[in-house]
């Protein structure tokens, strides 16, 4: 039962001290055989430079809706304004009270044209 659990900590020392004598070389990752899956995490790279190019483009598109619609409200405010300015000024009444304050002589027809055959 003791062999079974018998810890050699000079092994493990030794363990610990090349292990931060490679970190501090820059070596670990070549003890660790990490050289051969250099492709892979290559590979993982472009595609989170990927995934965060997309979500940034996505980011900016959303932004430019957001400011598209401010300005469509503002443009269907103004739009109604002037629509009501124009119908306003359709009425045959504030056409002759236009003409009047600016001194024109002009008026609205007192009977109806006369039809040439």
């Amino acid at each position: 039962m003791g062999s079974r659990f018998d810890i050699d900590w000079k092994k493990i020392g030794i363990a610990v001290k090349e292990f931060f004598i490679a970190l501090g070389r820059g070596e670990l990752l070549t003890r660790m055989r990490v050289d051969k899956l250099f492709p892979y995490i290559l590979y993982l790279f472009l595609l989170g430079c990927v995934s965060i190019w997309m979500s940034y483009k996505a980011e900016q598109t959303m932004l430019k809706v957001q400011q598209n619609n401010r300005t469509i409200r503002t443009l269907k405010i103004y739009n109604a304004q002037k629509t009501y300015e124009i119908v306003g000024l359709d009425r045959i009444a504030t056409v002759e009270k236009m003409l009047e304050e600016s001194g024109s002589e002009v008026k609205a027809p007192e009977k109806p044209a006369d039809v040439i055959k």
